[in-house]
């Protein structure tokens, strides 16, 4: 593993240690029997496993990732010093070069302080004091807020759309739904190289997914010609499954299709706004403008 510069650590040292303060929360890596059967169960209770009768991660496990030397983390209140966030990573291919960020979450009553931009903020730190300078993780791209914590906070790139990449997830978030995901890179040792679009562009798109009068997903084709094609989402799809399953499923498919027919034909995901549209662009026609990597909101379940 190659050493990081001093100047880039220092920046992710301030920004880690202003998100830790801004959330009221201290972020350390975990290694005791104790704090990793705490974290297993917090990370089920935050995907409600209960019915299915299983686990998201053994506490056994956790022990033997955090011993071997891979990521594993939590984030403790200021206050009372108790978890409320618990996050997993593990190093990936290349080797020496890049870590995949398994899974993060917070406990419910705890969102929005900002615990999910410091989490991710710590991982950043921790990658890079061992000369990594890239993570991957995948997201639920049906998830609006994870969507635009990814892309337009982090500045993310979209890698790879994958259908029913977990297969059938028995968790309560999961369970009854195809696990469709979008995996995405985000490089941690230089400010991203393009800006992400904006509301303005939204007036030159042409929409591959839209929402119809009914609420349901409206497919249509985008000319290669067009500038930017724009994806449309729920903007909570999360409240939509427990109101109308049959929907939401509509929905998942629709959005396979949207993505999966646009990625392959060489569009990018540009952007991410917060009235739940993604942004395509052509990868030679994107912006350049230089920007800095910022913190973001607040992270959402794992992939």
């Amino acid at each position: 593993m190659s050493s990081v510069d001093s100047k880039v650590l220092a920046i992710a040292e301030d920004e880690l240690a202003a998100a830790q303060e801004s959330a009221g929360i201290t972020m350390r890596a975990l290694h005791s029997a104790q704090e990793a059967a705490e974290a297993s169960l917090l990370l089920d209770e935050v995907w409600n496993v209960g019915r299915a009768g299983t686990t998201q991660l053994e506490p056994g496990l956790l022990i033997a990732l955090s011993h071997s030397g891979n990521y594993v983390a939590g984030a403790f209140d200021s206050e009372d010093g108790s978890m409320i966030g618990v996050t997993v990573g593990f190093f990936g291919e290349p080797l020496g070069k890049m870590m995949h960020s398994h899974i993060a979450g917070v406990r419910h009553e705890q969102v929005g302080r900002g615990t999910g931009a410091a989490m991710k903020l710590h991982q950043r730190l921790w990658c890079l004091n061992r000369g990594i300078r890239q993570m991957t993780w995948t997201f639920d791209p049906l998830i609006s807020r994870n969507a635009y914590f990814n892309f337009t906070r982090l500045g993310v790139n979209a890698l790879e759309y994958f259908e029913d990449f977990y297969g059938q997830m028995r968790d309560g978030v999961n369970e009854g739904q195809a696990s469709d995901r979008l995996l995405v890179s985000w490089r941690l040792d230089r400010p991203s190289k393009r800006s992400m679009l904006d509301e303005e562009a939204l007036e030159r798109a042409v929409y591959a997914l839209d929402l119809g009068e009914a609420g349901e997903p409206v497919l249509s084709e985008v000319p290669r010609s067009t500038e930017v094609a724009a994806v449309r989402i729920p903007a909570d799809v999360e409240s939509l499954r427990g109101d109308d399953a049959e929907l939401a499923t509509r929905w998942r498919m629709a959005l396979r299709d949207a993505a999966t027919g646009l990625l392959g034909d060489g569009w990018e995901v540009s952007g991410f706004l917060k009235t739940g549209v993604y942004l395509f662009t052509h990868p030679d026609d994107g912006p350049l403008a230089e920007d800095e990597i910022s913190t973001a909101e607040e992270a959402g379940p794992r992939a």
